[in-house]
């Protein structure tokens, strides 16, 4: 088993299949779900969502009406997991 079988093995077992093609496809800085934040940082939407509240992940949110939206950028979620991820 190469490298990238070995990767989109453990994508797939930890954030599901259904978000390997955008995570792979995706050229876009924003990311604009928890599903596309959890891909990125291969990880759980529960546990991004978890980091944001307890260890200060960097998600942004767009108010509306009724209720918002999250979103993040691949260089915060970067810089945050370079320097502020303790105990991950």
């Amino acid at each position: 088993m190469n490298i990238a079988e070995i990767q989109q093995a453990e994508m797939q077992s930890t954030v599901g299949s259904d978000c390997r093609e955008s995570l792979l496809s995706s050229t876009c800085e924003r990311l604009d779900s928890w599903k596309e934040i959890a891909c990125y940082l291969r990880r759980s939407i529960r546990c991004v969502q978890r980091w944001e509240k307890n260890e200060g992940l960097p998600i942004l949110r767009c108010q509306h009406a009724r209720g918002a939206t999250v979103y993040a950028y691949r260089e915060k979620l970067d810089e945050w997991w370079r320097g502020g991820a303790s105990d991950i």
